[in-house]
């Protein structure tokens, strides 16, 4: 692979928001079809059960640190969120979560493409790659529990996936149709309480 261009930064790329809007996760063995687009992007990645687990605002965000050895790049992600309140329900999501063989994230991000008319924001995969494929899972690294001392102090969990890629989080395409979320795919909302 060979570099094929520069990058210029937009005024709108410099009022940047940080920050993870959603978060699907999808168990290993759960995932169809992955096809990407000409730019390198996912514009197809199939699941009929992928599961919304919502968060405090101002809580989730993922991580991609690279490094390289022996002329390999391997990427450490970390996605990290936090649930608030501390119930049975709750926590039979976390028992679920921990004893999972694997997942795939697709996360929105608050950042978008800085179109006034219509803007829209990026998805990413993280767990997936073109090198690993399936086996760039994350998998449960540490969840913190806490129901505090004190009448206001925070009450529930600090969820972190963790895992292990080859290239940088691919974004999907939610222009082409086959976007994560909004077709092919049911969403649940984990958290809530049927």
């Amino acid at each position: 692979m060979a570099i094929t261009q520069g990058h210029s930064i937009a005024c709108c790329d410099r009022n940047r928001r940080g920050g993870i809007k959603r978060i699907w996760l999808i168990e290993q063995g759960n995932l169809g079809a992955v096809a990407y687009a000409a730019g390198g992007e996912i514009n197809s990645f199939v699941t009929s059960s992928a599961y919304e687990f919502e968060f405090d605002r101002g809580t989730a965000g993922y991580s991609a640190n690279a490094t390289r050895e022996n002329g390999s790049t391997l990427v450490n992600v970390e996605l990290e969120f936090y649930v608030p309140k501390i119930t049975e329900e709750i926590n039979a999501r976390l028992r679920e979560l921990t004893e999972s063989c694997g997942v795939y994230a697709v996360v929105e991000s608050f950042a978008d493409d800085c179109d006034d008319t219509d803007p829209e924001t990026y998805f990413f995969v993280l767990g997936y790659d073109k090198v690993f494929e399936t086996k760039a899972y994350l998998e449960f690294a540490s969840g913190e529990q806490s129901t505090g001392v004190g009448l206001q102090d925070a009450n529930g969990t600090a969820v972190k996936l963790a895992g292990v890629q080859a290239e940088y989080p691919r974004e999907i395409l939610t222009t082409t149709g086959n976007a994560v979320m909004t077709a092919g795919a049911t969403t649940i909302a984990a958290w809530s309480i049927a």
